[in-house]
């Protein structure tokens, strides 16, 4: 049986039960086909993550000779990008590049490709500003200026602005101009509406979007969205009729309306980087001060098989890889160590205004912050990442306001955070992770619950996690800190800033299914936990106490399968058995990330890092030939 028989007779199975197919027939009018949530999560508090994520071009045809290992400015290789034809590839051979400037990306529809993150190594020891921005980068991705949300330094503003005046429910494809100047058919356009003046919509104690200080937020302030319009969401548009515009993905929240006078803003097509990447090598940017490597107003690029490397100390800005207005960007496969001293807005991913990314797949060594999404984004996801030795323990910190309707699934973390510094987060789903606080993060400071969600984080999803470690002793705890509790629902916070009061809407809100935690040492089914009884994106008890394997992926990835071996699929989970983490009633194997981790041998040419530096390169560590998914299981119903 193939893996899409499978996954299509599990659906079919499920047709068959007679409250599913009426739920089916509400959701039909705005989801083309049935997601593999449906039945789970209410389809006003989840999206169709299936498209997030670049098409990966990979491309056959080289332009130029390949260049040799150099020390010198980075024009030779900023030069081969520029002259470089759409569809081709710029090669670089092995051997250390020594870099004194930056380099400079400006090319669509080209790959920079090295001969894997083990041979071809780019030291780059200066850094370029570009992109419209004060920050500063090794690499810059951009087509060079343009297009900024907000002014704020130095940006110039957005290019385009019109009224968004009709189209706005959630699963719509086609929303109403006042104004179609500079836009086309392909074009990335941003939807926004201006921030809720007061807690919440539709009724007290639900949407809050907003990014001011108290009683919004510790600090106030995003960073990239136009000032005062935090809620944003980033489609691609697919036809344009008059001021009518198709747009995809759908409309992915709930709560655009005409009160609060939603708007759109896009780029030249011209000042949009689409179809470029960085693949198969290694960057180490500890000598540049700045940024690793910046992708900005960029649509379906992509960053694969990349090794990145900070070892200097305490700096602002740090990033390994920044994304600002980026529409499907795919980062996968990939490795990043460091800094090895805290500083300040050190973080080893970070997207700003964003939607559709995908980030698949990476390993997250002795970072000060590994994963913070900063500024809005939706349909995002997050999937199968593996941390280890992380400064701060909330490996996913929701920072900056409008980070809503992302999936994050799979991963292993010490902990995940929604925090209150600069703003709300709402909708998020948590699927299939393993999180076990100090088990291979021994080292933070900071520590979190394993699920701490602050004040004004509302209406999340947590479905079949996996949690413990010894030091979790207590299953929740409400409204005040907990280090040591699995769930963490409600508190202000310890934020510098202004106090922000507790929220009981954080525990009122959030669903739970399926979770097997340490403390109670059981796998909870419990109606009690679920939100059905609210009267605004309430969820219904899910009739079932099967998950799907995922709940954006269709079958088992070609990745899967690694050197050390393949572990079962899904490796997280109420259903799974035999699991090869102790301490977890055998619901928990290792993923692939963390297995190549595991058997990674260290670099020789970082002989004082500490911890070690490792040797990584996908291709010898993921393989290539996945299976299908198992036959689905038979639907039991409660």
């Amino acid at each position: 049986m193939t893996a899409a028989w499978g996954w299509i007779k599990m659906r079919l199975v499920l047709r068959g039960v007679g409250w599913f197919v009426g739920l089916l027939s509400i959701f039909a009018p705005m989801v083309a086909h049935a997601q593999p949530w449906s039945g789970i999560l209410s389809l006003s508090r989840a999206a169709d993550w299936s498209t997030a994520g670049a098409t990966i071009t990979n491309r056959t045809t080289q332009c130029g000779a390949t260049i040799a290992s150099y020390a010198g400015p980075a024009d030779t290789i900023n030069n081969a990008i520029a002259a470089c034809p759409s569809g081709q590839f710029v090669q670089l051979g092995s051997g250390t590049f020594t870099l004194s400037t930056g380099l400079v990306f400006a090319k669509s529809g080209v790959t920079l490709r090295g001969s894997g993150p083990a041979l071809t190594k780019l030291v780059i020891n200066g850094n370029v500003s570009r992109c419209s921005l004060f920050y500063k980068a090794a690499i810059s991705m951009c087509t060079g200026s343009g297009n900024i949300g907000n002014s704020s330094g130095g940006g110039p503003g957005p290019t385009h602005t019109a009224t968004w005046t009709a189209g706005y429910i959630q699963g719509t494809t086609v929303v109403t101009l006042s104004s179609t100047t500079g836009l086309a058919v392909g074009s990335t356009i941003f939807l926004d509406q201006l921030d809720d003046a007061s807690d919440g919509w539709p009724a007290t104690g639900d949407l809050y979007i907003c990014s001011g200080s108290s009683p919004c937020s510790n600090q106030g302030g995003g960073s990239w969205p136009r000032s005062g319009r935090t809620q944003t969401e980033v489609h691609r548009v697919t036809s344009i009729t008059g001021s009518a515009v198709t747009v995809t993905p759908p409309i992915r929240t709930p709560n655009f309306r005409a009160g609060q006078s939603p708007g759109a803003w896009w780029g030249n097509t011209s000042e949009v980087l689409t179809d470029s990447g960085i693949e198969n090598l290694t960057y180490d940017f500890s000598g540049g001060g700045a940024t690793g490597l910046l992708m900005v107003n960029a649509t379906n690029c992509w960053i694969k098989n990349v090794r990145a490397i900070f070892t200097s100390g305490p700096g602002s800005f740090v990033f390994h890889v920044a994304i600002i207005n980026g529409f499907q960007i795919t980062t996968r496969d990939s490795y990043f160590y460091g800094p090895t001293v805290q500083g300040n807005t050190q973080y080893a991913y970070t997207p700003h205004v964003a939607g559709s990314l995908l980030l698949e797949n990476n390993i997250f060594h002795h970072n000060v912050s590994a994963m913070i999404p900063n500024d809005p984004e939706t349909g995002s996801v997050y999937a199968y990442n593996y941390v280890n030795d992380l400064f701060y323990s909330g490996a996913v910190q929701l920072h900056s306001a409008g980070s809503m309707m992302n999936l994050y699934e799979g991963n292993n973390l010490p902990s995940y955070l929604g925090d209150i510094l600069h703003g709300p987060h709402y909708f998020e789903t948590l699927f299939r992770n393993h999180m076990d606080g100090y088990a291979h993060n021994p080292q933070q400071v900071n520590e979190n619950s394993g699920v701490m969600l602050l004040t004004h984080n509302r209406f999340f999803n947590l479905i079949g996690n996996v949690i413990g470690d010894s030091h979790f002793t207590t299953y929740e705890t409400d409204l005040t800190s907990n280090q040591n509790a699995i769930f963490s629902f409600g508190f202000q916070g310890t934020g510098s800033g202004t106090t922000i009061s507790n929220d009981t809407n954080v525990g009122r809100t959030v669903m739970r299914w399926g979770n097997w935690d340490n403390v109670t040492n059981t796998t909870r089914f419990v109606s009690a936990e679920v939100p059905s009884g609210i009267t605004n994106f309430s969820n219904q008890v899910p009739g079932i106490q099967i998950l799907p394997p995922s709940f954006y992926l269709p079958a088992q990835p070609p990745w899967w399968s690694t050197a050390s071996g393949t572990p079962p699929w899904p490796a997280v989970g109420p259903e799974v058995t035999g699991g090869n983490i102790a301490g977890y009633a055998g619901h928990a194997y290792k993923i692939p990330a963390r297995l190549c981790f595991e058997k990674a041998t260290v670099d020789p040419a970082y002989p004082n890092s500490n911890p070690r530096i490792l040797l990584f390169d996908a291709s010898t560590c993921y393989g290539q030939s996945g299976q299908a998914v198992p036959t689905a299981p038979l639907l039991r119903v409660q």
